[in-house]
C-alpha cells in the first residue's frame, strides 16, 4: 500500500490523526523524491489514514494524482514568488496541519526570508521535528498554535514574529484549508490578513462547485467529500467559482486562475488524468496586491 514504506516502526512515531495522515500517505510518492520530507514523514505515524486510504480508493483509485499536483503546484508558485526580488519576505502557511512545506523553502530561508506555519495542534512537535532535521534553519520557522477563524488569535500569532518594519511582504497560502471555512469566515480572514501588509500574495486552493465538474467526473469529489464531511461531523464543504475568489478580495488584487488540468501540466509537462478544466474538481487561484504583483 502507499505509504507503508514510510512507516518502519511505530516506536517513537507521533500519530497524526487520520484525515490529516490520508493527505500524507497520497503524497507519500511526491514526498519521497525529497530527501528533507522523506525523512519528516519517517517520523510521523500514518497509520491511522490507511482505513480512510483503502476507502477512498475504491472511489478513485488515482487520486493520489491530485494531491501531488496540488503540492507540487504550491511548492513551486511559493518559491517563485518568494525569489520573485530581494525584499524581505513571510510565508504564513495557515491549517498547515503536519504538511512539511516549511522543508521545501528551506534552501531559500534566511534572516529576511521566514515561514510561519500556524494550526490548531500539533505545531510544538512539528517545529521539534525541524529542529532535528534542519537546526540551522529552524530558527527562520515558527509553528504556531492558534484558530486562524479568530481575528484577535490570528493577529496575535502573526504580529509577534514583526520585526521593527512590520510585514513588508507576505506569501499566503491556503492548502486544503479553504473548504471546511464558510464564507463569511473566509472573508474574515482575509480581511485580518489585508491590514497586515500592503504587498501580499495568496495562493489560495480550493474545491470547485459540482455545475463546473464534467458529468462523468463529478460523483469523485461529492462521494469522498460527502464521507469526509460526515466523518469529522461537519454541516457542508464550502466551494468556489474562479469570479467568486477576486469578489472577496480588494480591487487591487490581481489574480490568476489555475485548474488541476494546468497543475498536471506543470508538473509532468501534458496532461493524463486532468485532460480538461472541467475533469478536475479542486483548483488554484494566486492573487497578488502591490508593487510586486507582475506574473511570476
Amino acid at each position: 500500500m502507499r505509504g507503508r514504506d514510510v512507516m518502519k516502526s511505530k516506536k517513537e512515531l507521533y500519530p497524526v490523526s487520520d484525515t490529516a495522515a490520508l493527505v500524507m500517505l497520497w503524497a507519500s510518492e511526491y514526498y519521497r523524491t525529497k530527501p528533507l520530507t522523506r525523512a519528516y514523514v519517517n517520523g510521523l505515524d500514518l497509520s491511522s489514514g490507511e482505513e480512510l486510504l483503502r476507502c477512498y480508493d475504491r472511489i478513485c483509485p488515482w487520486y493520489h494524482e491530485v494531491i501531488i499536483n496540488r503540492k507540487h503546484f504550491i511548492s513551486q508558485t511559493v518559491q517563485a514568488l518568494t525569489v520573485k526580488d530581494d525584499s524581505p519576505v513571510t510565508i504564513v502557511n495557515l491549517g498547515a496541519g503536519f504538511s512539511p512545506l516549511a522543508l521545501e523553502m528551506v534552501p531559500l530561508l534566511s534572516d529576511t526570508r521566514r515561514v510561519i506555519e500556524i494550526d490548531l495542534a500539533g505545531m510544538r512537535r512539528k517545529h521539534e521535528l525541524y529542529e532535528e532535521l534542519v537546526p540551522e534553519q529552524s530558527g527562520w520557522i515558527s509553528c504556531i498554535e492558534a484558530d486562524i477563524t479568530e481575528p484577535g488569535a490570528l493577529m496575535d500569532a502573526l504580529l509577534p514574529e514583526q520585526d521593527g518594519t512590520g510585514l513588508p511582504r507576505l506569501i499566503v497560502v491556503m492548502e486544503g484549508l479553504t473548504y471546511y471555512i464558510r464564507r463569511s469566515g473566509m472573508e474574515q480572514i482575509l480581511d485580518t490578513l489585508s491590514s497586515l501588509s500592503l504587498s501580499q500574495s495568496i495562493v489560495f486552493e480550493h474545491l470547485k462547485p459540482c455545475r463546473l465538474i464534467s458529468d462523468e467526473r463529478r460523483f469523485i469529489p461529492y462521494e469522498i467529500f460527502s464521507h469526509v464531511r460526515d466523518h469529522i461531523a461537519y454541516d457542508q464543504m464550502t466551494t468556489y467559482s474562479r469570479d467568486e475568489i477576486p469578489a472577496m478580495l480588494s480591487p487591487a488584487f490581481t489574480c490568476r486562475y489555475y485548474d488541476m488540468s494546468d497543475m498536471e501540466r506543470q508538473r509532468i509537462g501534458g496532461t493524463r488524468y486532468f485532460p480538461t478544466a472541467d475533469s478536475g474538481w479542486l483548483s488554484c487561484a494566486v492573487a497578488e496586491r502591490g508593487a510586486l504583483s507582475k506574473p511570476v
